[in-house]
């Protein structure tokens, strides 16, 4: 079948795209959450009861599920049990035993956001008066958790499907009429490999995570395979059988309508796993993801399938300038759409300040559109400096030598970018875990001291033992004064090596600049105590400092 030539849209088509998609990004956010909070719970955390109540509630903003044996009870001796979570609504109810003594409890909970993001946490409270001296029984040895190699399973997902798509667009569409060479080929079939092999792995990966086991445990079937979403095995499917398709279809036919309409269907798979799903208005999201991919795996893809053509075919440099015209005519609109819907999901998922640089998620963001600049101004460089010169005949090899050069580091940092892109699918815009400022040593009163703003914080906290811990917070200024922030402080402990927690302690106020609270370390290990102080209005510092609980 004969490829049909194929012109780049216009100007003015697109421009008014990506004038519209902007307008509505900065429209009223609809419901949906960019991500599940728990707005409070019953009891109360830290409550004492004078009986055992039924059954405990947590209220989110947004429904989530319960994961099932995702809830455990710890007693003050230790011992677990595994409790039913239930929903209604936006509630969770999980319902207790009917035996509970008079002692200290835990009830270490897990469920999953509409984004398919695990959320834990640790509800304490205590029944009558608990036995003097109880503490749980210290946790298992750590094991190694899923999140990196998750990410690393989703970039290769998303490397092997822009660079297998961008490069079968570019060789029916842009370098149509052009001969084929086994170079291309041989990049098609690593592209699909790592596309299908990325988005096998992520199905037991993505499981492993929300249940929150190790990744020791991927040979273990029997521990996740009851927890895999429908979404990512969704997500395999549509990308083997459209790369597959896509692949016979161009190298046996070539039945290039055929071909394109597949990897199409390939392309759109990574919108049902992405935050399109779970933020803003989701049609806008889900669009604009679209969008983004499209464009984003004609620049991935045609770069390397123009590098493929300039080294392959060095001594055609007629037909090499004929391909490069071609190519920058479409890369010119597709980096401009790219940037348009990028914005687009950057707005409808950071909406504050606080979000775009407070978390991981932001943080990764800022990365990426710092890459997506330096590849921008390449590209401009390419555009505007060097595609004229290889416009001329006389200069056209030099020109062509040079322009080589300048697309091997693009293509280098494009493919970072792609890279990133894949791990910002798995991280959550509303979770960070500070790392931590000191280590404090075993038992005894421990103690501090770390910068806040101009000023310092001093925290100590004793015991150090299993069980109610006090902390004592003083704040100071630039002059070692008493400072007075905007609101009290903040203060949780987490347990990463069992993860387990946040526990949130209530903090008290003492006098100007100094607070109090109590918060229960029920096992032993090095906790993560959290600090977080609102100076103004516009700035918020997090303090963490990790003590080791015997």
């Amino acid at each position: 079948m004969r490829a049909h030539a194929v012109r780049p849209p216009g100007r003015a088509a697109l421009l008014a795209l990506a004038v519209l998609l902007f307008a509505l990004a900065l429209a009223p956010a609809s419901a949906a959450s960019a991500h599940a909070v728990l707005l409070g719970t019953d009891p109360a955390d830290g409550a004492a009861l004078n009986e055992a109540p039924a059954t405990v509630t947590l209220s989110f903003n947004e429904p989530v599920r319960p994961i099932e044996d995702g809830t455990v009870l710890v007693d003050g001796t230790g011992t677990e049990r595994t409790l039913t979570a239930t929903t209604r609504d936006d509630d969770v109810i999980i319902e207790l035993p009917a035996d509970l003594g008079e002692d200290r409890y835990y009830v270490n909970w897990r469920v999953v956001s509409a984004d398919d993001h695990p959320i834990a946490g640790v509800l304490a409270f205590t029944v009558g008066d608990p036995p003097a001296g109880a503490a749980p029984a210290p946790p298992s040895e750590p094991e190694d958790t899923v999140p990196l190699p998750l990410a690393a399973a989703t970039a290769l997902h998303y490397v092997g499907l822009l660079v297998f798509a961008g490069l079968l667009f570019f060789r029916i569409v842009i370098a149509r009429g052009a001969r084929r060479g086994r170079p291309r080929h041989r990049l098609l079939r690593a592209g699909a490999a790592a596309a299908i092999t990325g988005a096998a792995l992520a199905v037991p990966l993505g499981a492993l995570d929300i249940a929150g086991l190790p990744f020791g445990r991927i040979t273990d079937t029997g521990s996740w395979a009851g927890l895999v979403e429908p979404a990512p095995l969704i997500v395999l499917a549509l990308t083997a059988v459209g790369v597959l398709t896509a692949y016979a279809a161009f190298t046996r036919g070539p039945r290039t309508r055929v071909a394109l309409v597949a990897v199409a269907a390939a392309v759109a798979a990574p919108v049902l796993v992405g935050h399109s799903m779970a933020f803003g208005e989701r049609w806008l999201m889900i669009a604009a993801d679209l969008v983004h991919l499209a464009t984003g795996a004609i620049w991935t893809g045609g770069l390397a399938g123009l590098l493929i053509a300039l080294r392959w075919r060095a001594s055609d440099a007629a037909e090499n300038a004929r391909i490069v015209a071609r190519f920058s005519a479409w890369a010119g609109y597709a980096v401009a759409v790219l940037g348009a819907s990028g914005l687009v999901m950057a707005l409808s998922i950071h909406r504050t300040w606080d979000g775009l640089f407070a978390t991981d998620h932001g943080r990764a963001l800022i990365v990426k559109l710092a890459l997506v600049a330096v590849a921008l101004a390449l590209a401009a460089w390419n555009r505007f400096r060097l595609v004229p010169a290889v416009a001329d005949a006389g200069a056209r090899r030099a020109g062509l030598a040079r322009l080589r050069r300048i697309l091997t580091v693009e293509a280098a940092v494009v493919t970072a970018v792609a890279v990133l892109t894949g791990l910002l699918v798995n991280l959550s815009p509303a979770v960070e875990k500070p790392p931590p400022a000191a280590v404090l040593p075993l038992g005894g009163v421990t103690s501090v001291h770390e910068e806040l703003g101009d000023g310092g914080i001093e925290a100590h906290l004793t015991p150090g033992l299993m069980g109610e811990n006090t902390v004592m917070l003083t704040l100071t200024d630039a002059e070692g004064l008493p400072f007075q922030p905007l609101e009290a402080p903040t203060v949780s402990a987490f347990l990463p090596e069992d993860d387990f927690g946040p526990v949130n302690a209530q903090v008290h106020d003492l006098e100007l600049g100094k607070y109090h609270c109590v918060v229960d370390l029920p096992l032993a290990g090095e906790w993560e105590l959290t600090v977080q102080t609102r100076l103004s209005e516009f700035e918020s510092v997090t303090t963490t400092m990790t003590v080791e609980v015997g």
